[in-house]
């Protein structure tokens, strides 16, 4: 029944996990972490639960993103030990934003590294393109996908060609501001995340006829963009345990061809990490969110061609593309913090 002033409260009054419709006029207990369970109030961070619970102890599990541009899972809990990985497949040609919500515990001791990989799900890069060219003729490299995650975008790396470098990707310019800033920006607003953008392809050159008959070097895809939200007790301890890190951009191959230069593809750019928590174990593990590498050039006899240019991230514009080789990705920007804004 439910508790009446000036009677005595009973055993029966007190709810001791979690309230429901029956359990009107009761009162709450405190969990084992000393709060108020979450069923008790009208809960955003962390969830609903609604996928249930992961976890993964071995082999790796897939998440199909199925090209949208923002996927959202609801776990009641998330644990990743033993061997176990989680990967995504299938992004949007311009990143994904994935927001992994969790209502209790998130554990992340894998000894896989990365563990949580959102590599390759950010901006693609400039794709490889197949061509047959003669005497004094070129192929100039596609560009990368700028990565459009929220109102702003990064911008791709161009494509490399042979008379001038391909340029970098730029950065948003809303962020000309310090790191300090934006970080306490970030952890207030949540949306405003971004992916690294993809690397350009690189350029080819050659001097002889017919000496070339292949693919310019593909640009490598930008970092991811990942939130995660913990709505219990973080455990991470991982080094390298979180990547969204940018791909490197391809070598290039020039099959032998004589005076012929396949320039290497653009690094893509970094992507973004935040994850917050509630109460903390442990926080050992690292977020990976550096820019990859450009490619090398292939080279027979002194042809010359530009490498790709590297993909922008939210916080730094990718390399200009070099003579032969392809400019890196701008790095991206991560960040571990406790929850002190959201319920």
């Amino acid at each position: 029944m439910a508790i009446q002033q000036g009677q005595q409260a009973l055993a029966s009054d007190f709810v001791s996990t979690s309230g429901g419709t029956n359990d009107a006029g009761k009162v709450p207990k405190l969990n084992s972490s000393g709060k108020i369970d979450n069923s008790f109030m009208t809960v955003k961070f962390g969830g609903n639960g609604s996928d249930g619970s992961l976890s993964i102890s071995s082999g790796t599990t897939s998440i199909n993103l199925g090209g949208a541009s923002v996927v959202v899972k609801n776990y009641t809990s998330i644990s990743i030990t033993g061997t176990g990985k989680l990967a995504f497949t299938n992004p949007n040609a311009n990143g994904t934003f994935v927001i992994l919500k969790s209502q209790g515990d998130v554990t992340l001791t894998s000894s896989s590294a990365p563990m949580i990989d959102c590599r390759n799900t950010g901006g693609g890069g400039g794709a490889s393109a197949a061509g047959s060219i003669g005497t004094l003729s070129y192929i100039t490299g596609n560009s990368g996908h700028s990565a459009q995650i929220s109102s702003l975008q990064t911008n791709a790396g161009e494509g490399g060609w042979v008379h001038n470098p391909a340029v970098g990707g730029a950065i948003p310019t809303v962020f000309g501001i310090s790191a300090n800033i934006f970080s306490f920006i970030l952890s207030k607003f949540n949306f405003l995340t971004f992916a690294g953008a993809g690397g350009g392809a690189g350029g080819v050159s050659t001097g002889n006829a017919g000496s070339f008959n292949g693919n310019t070097a593909a640009g490598g895809t930008g970092g991811g963009a990942l939130l995660i939200e913990c709505g219990g007790a973080w455990n991470f301890t991982t080094a390298g345990g979180i990547s969204v890190a940018g791909s490197a951009g391809s070598n290039g191959n020039s099959g032998g061809g004589g005076n012929t230069t396949v320039a290497g593809g653009g690094g893509g750019g970094g992507g973004f990490g935040l994850a917050l928590y509630n109460t903390l174990v442990a926080n050992s593990g690292t977020f990976l969110c550096a820019g990859g590498t450009g490619g090398t050039a292939s080279m027979s006899s002194g042809g010359a061609a530009f490498g790709g240019a590297g993909g922008g991230s939210v916080f730094n514009s990718g390399a200009n593309g070099g003579y032969y080789n392809g400019g890196a990705g701008g790095n991206g920007f991560s960040l571990i913090a406790p929850n002190t804004e959201f319920i």
